[in-house]
């Protein structure tokens, strides 16, 4: 059980990491469709009718299928306020029980988005515009993305679950605002 375990979390992390990925790529992608669309239409005077669009698809994925790659790597926006200031193991519980919710809500998601993205697929819905690109394709972002969040949820309730009994918790509070940001002494010497 343990082996299966441990073979689901490696697909779950492979998938997740896959995904963020490709939502850094689609990133890019869009950054270089906009930049495409305003050349050809300002510099060249042609109309264009899909770069705006695709655009936008392309940030959906990347905010939805990102996710789970954010969460893996615990990355989140945190509001840490209060969470600094309780116990050691006080903490950790908060967070797995914040994980919980959390983890419903992109259960809940993923439950009611997968059959609206079947409906698309079903009718074979378009997009309106005058590019009118099949609309499951982006309509999958959301099922595929709350649903890859719900499982790194999981394997992250899971590991802090596992940690807390273990007694393996850090002391000290971690200030999540200030991780990578590196201050600079104030100078003595004003100018």
């Amino acid at each position: 059980m343990k082996r299966l375990g441990k073979i689901l979390a490696l697909v779950i992390e492979g998938l997740t990491h896959l995904t963020g990925w490709i939502a850094a790529l689609s990133l890019v992608a869009a950054a270089v469709v906009v930049t495409e669309g305003v050349i050809v239409r300002k510099v060249f005077g042609i109309s264009t009718i899909w770069q705006i669009e695709a655009s936008v698809y392309l940030l959906i994925f990347t905010v939805f299928s990102g996710a789970a790659f954010v969460q893996k790597n615990e990355h989140h926006l945190n509001v840490d306020l209060v969470v600094i200031h309780l116990s050691p193991k006080t903490r950790e519980v908060t967070l797995i029980v914040v994980s919980i919710i959390s983890c419903i809500i992109a259960a809940v998601l993923a439950w009611y988005a997968w059959p609206m993205w079947w409906e698309t697929v079903v009718n074979n819905e378009h997009s309106e515009s005058l590019w009118g690109p099949p609309l499951w394709i982006p309509y999958c972002f959301l099922p595929l993305g709350m649903t890859l969040l719900f499982l790194q949820y999981i394997l992250y309730i899971r590991n802090k679950i596992t940690a807390l009994r273990r007694g393996e918790y850090k002391e000290e509070a971690e200030l999540f605002e200030l991780r990578d940001i590196e201050i600079p002494e104030a100078d003595s010497d004003p100018k």
